[in-house]
């Protein structure tokens, strides 16, 4: 019983002694969090001593955490100078009868003294903690003594604090733990290295239902309180070596270089959920794409509005792949055809336009490596085509000759303002092979770079992080926000997003009903580099930019995977996941998800063969997106009526020998009077077609799954209406299209004109 005299003894040397140094929690001996945009951990950084540690502010935690540390440790904190000597007096007693050391009587401020001060476990060391708990407690407030304690506290597996214990063994703040989490976490630091959650969670569950009912016992807790909390299943993180995003966390370290000093807190742009479902989604498509030879596969999501990067998944297997902590986003790969929209934006700001036509034909271009001639993916030439068809269809020799045009030196220009920053300083290497892929870029710059189209030929850089903070909150850094770089035109790059948003000009080439149609306007390009070793696919709304890559590291080939089946498919999940999360309930397809265009543009009719101005003899005219200087002023003389009614076509010398080789020099399109239906158009259902199949989605908002209706209307009624199962669905004008949401079942359509009624076309949906 002499224990407690001596501790007033050393409780009165330690008033006498100087006070404690300041401050009890240096700025070096503290770790970084690295959090998402709503503070959820992502990653501790160990400080020099490696160890993970974070401050623990006792006013921003659960209360629940105060109290089951009071209970579990000292519950008289509050009361005493630092040293207890009832709770000495106890604990004597209790070692007296036990004959052995069953309780060492220390209060929570002696605990901090033994972590300031460690010490072998001799009855000099206690004295010692006694006299320091007695300078602390003459140094500092309560409130100081408790957060340095919270902040310090050992947490096994080289983690101090309980913010730190919170974050990696729940997942969460501190200011979010249920009781039971909190008694979990206040049983640790009396054996940190035996009570480790990881090992041996059954004996600390015990430990923990201890601590409630010593909360329970002081009235922190009542007994319904208590029944649930012992009840709670015990939820902890799944890998303790693990942490969340690699490779975009790579990407803020890379950004935000070295850090100030004090810094506890990196708050990152990363949005978790989107996060997430990325890698669900990359995850489930690897698996195809392994059966196909590709290993890997990289996506970034970027917000265009705010210029921060949402998503970043780098390969799809950072902790399992063999190459997986490669980071697909930042690696250099070979394009394909994804550089195409630049070499057209330059194109429509030298004098071309949408309306421009470009011979695909057999031709040689000549450069320093010598002479090439391009081939398209299809094997196949398709003699002219407008601009707008071209960079649809993403053919190859009329890119060839919009960057022989523009000059590879102005792309190369071009693209170094949009950030891309790996082609370098001369343009010698590539020629005019850089439009079809033949230099290296990365995922994460070209997807940005895409982004700068869609924001109206702007670029701005995005960031993958949003401020550096220090333990009380305060801002230390921001991202440095430049001015925005004009790329193009505003009016050359809506032009470049209208092509790319339009299903129907890419349908030749991928049909009309591709992954690349969304049910909102989005525009897109895909991309494959030779031999199929890389396959790309980017594209967005005005609001936001997702890029995928899907390949192998070694650059080994895959099994002909293009942009659209591989990557393609990935995209259009991405951005539905992206428009579901952050806008749900909104139904984009009625909205202008790509901008207003700048009032310059106007809509101008062309032929569609010859890009000229319409003629009564052209079979066929579309709408472009051009500048007043851009419209063609000459009428379409490539149409030609005949004497028997029909059009013939007078091909430039330039197409004679591909015409003559397609079988396209006798007339074949018999005229017709535009203001009168076609003599052999009959009231029906184009699409769907009878006996089509549909699958529902159980990934997608059931109103993202629709189906375009059209049909061809003889004559010029003001407007029909469709009929689904016998039942009006909506009455419609002119272009006479309808969208219907996806059912289960099996359904009929049919269209009404006055009193005409098409045949009924019938299709099954399935799933739920």
């Amino acid at each position: 019983m002499l224990l407690p005299l001596v501790a007033v003894i050393a409780v009165g040397l330690g008033v006498l002694l100087p006070p404690a140094p300041r401050p009890l929690l240096p700025d070096s001996r503290q770790a970084v969090a690295f959090t998402d945009r709503y503070g959820g951990l992502l990653r501790i950084d160990a400080d020099g001593d490696g160890v993970r540690r974070l401050p623990t502010d006792p006013d921003r935690v659960s209360q629940h955490l105060v109290h089951a540390v009071l209970a579990a440790e000292d519950h008289r904190f509050f009361r005493h100078p630092g040293v207890d000597p009832l709770a000495l007096a106890r604990a004597a007693w209790q070692d007296l009868r036990a004959r052995r050391v069953v309780s060492g009587g220390s209060t929570l401020t002696m605990q901090l003294a033994r972590l300031l001060d460690p010490r072998p476990r001799t009855l000099g060391a206690k004295l010692a903690q006694m006299a320091l708990a007695a300078r602390l407690e003459w140094t500092y407030d309560k409130r100081e003594i408790l957060a340095a304690y919270l902040s310090r506290a050992p947490m096994g597996n080289r983690l101090e604090g309980f913010e730190a214990g919170a974050r990696v063994y729940f997942g969460k703040p501190a200011a979010q733990l249920s009781p039971a989490e909190a008694a979990l976490l206040a049983a640790i630091p009396r054996a940190p290295s035996r009570d480790n959650p990881w090992r041996d969670l059954a004996t600390l569950r015990g430990r923990r239902d201890a601590v409630l009912g010593r909360m329970h016992a002081l009235g922190w807790l009542d007994a319904t309180a208590l029944s649930a909390s012992r009840a709670e299943p015990v939820v902890l993180a799944t890998d303790p070596l693990r942490y969340a995003a690699p490779h975009f966390l790579a990407r803020v370290g890379a950004e935000i270089g070295p850090l100030e000093a004090g810094t506890t807190r990196v708050v990152t742009s990363l949005e978790p959920v989107l996060q997430a479902r990325v890698e669900r989604i990359v995850a489930r498509h690897l698996g195809a794409l392994t059966a196909s030879g590709g290993r890997s596969m990289a996506v970034v999501v970027a917000d265009l509005a705010r210029g921060e990067w949402l998503a970043w998944e780098g390969s799809g297997g950072f902790w399992s792949a063999p190459d997986g902590q490669l980071d697909g986003a930042r690696a250099l790969r070979q394009p394909g055809s994804a550089l195409k929209p630049f070499t057209y934006a330059a194109a429509f700001d030298t004098g071309f336009s949408p309306a421009t036509v470009l011979a695909d034909i057999p031709t040689s271009f000549t450069w320093a490596a010598g002479t090439w001639t391009p081939r398209n993916y299809d094997q196949r030439f398709h003699g002219p085509l407008t601009a707008r068809s071209a960079l649809a269809c993403s053919v190859n020799v009329p890119a060839v000759l919009a960057l022989q045009h523009v000059g590879p030196e102005a792309l190369c220009d071009l693209l170094r303002r949009a950030g891309i920053s790996s082609l370098g300083d001369s343009t010698e290497r590539w020629g005019l092979g850089l439009t079809l892929g033949a230099g290296e870029v990365r995922l994460s710059e070209l997807t940005s770079a895409f982004g700068a189209l869609l924001r109206g030929g702007e670029f701005v850089r995005p960031a993958a992080w949003r401020a550096v903070l220090d333990a009380d909150g305060r801002v230390l850094r921001r991202p440095e926000r430049a001015a925005p770089v004009r790329v193009c035109s505003a009016e050359a790059a809506a032009q470049v997003v209208d092509i790319l948003a339009d299903p129907e000009a890419r349908a030749p080439a991928f049909g009309l009903w591709s992954v690349l149609r969304l049910p909102f306007a989005a525009a897109v390009k895909t991309g494959t580099s030779e031999g199929f070793r890389d396959n790309w696919c980017i594209g967005g709304t005005r609001e936001v930019v997702v890029g995928v890559w899907a390949g192998n590291f070694d650059r080994s080939p895959m099994g002909n995977v293009s942009g659209v089946s591989g990557a393609g498919a990935v995209w259009r999940e991405v951005m539905l996941a992206w428009a579901e999360l952050e806008r749900p309930g909104l139904d984009l397809s009625t909205r202008d998800t790509l901008g207003p265009r700048p009032a310059s543009l106007r809509e101008v009719e062309v032929c569609a063969l010859s890009g000229l101005s319409p003629a009564p003899s052209c079979p066929r005219a579309m709408r472009e997106l051009l500048l007043d200087e851009q419209a063609p002023r000459q009428k379409c003389d490539w149409h030609v009526p005949t004497a028997d009614g029909r059009v013939a076509v007078r091909w430039p010398s330039v197409y004679r020998d591909w015409a003559a080789g397609e079988g396209l020099l006798e007339p074949t399109t018999r005229i017709t009077d535009p203001t009168s239906s076609r003599r052999d158009e009959v009231l029906a259902v184009l699409t769907p077609a009878d006996g089509d199949a549909f699958v529902l989605s159980p990934d997608l908002p059931r109103r993202y799954q629709s189906l375009e209706l059209r049909c061809t209307v003889p004559g010029n009624p003001a407007e029909v209406t469709w009929l689904v199962d016998g039942e009006p669905l909506v009455r419609v004008g002119a272009p006479f299209t309808a969208r219907w949401e996806l059912a289960p079942g099996a359904h009929r359509f049919e269209v009404v004109s006055g009193a005409t009624r098409s045949r009924p076309v019938a299709v099954s949906v399935f799933g739920r």
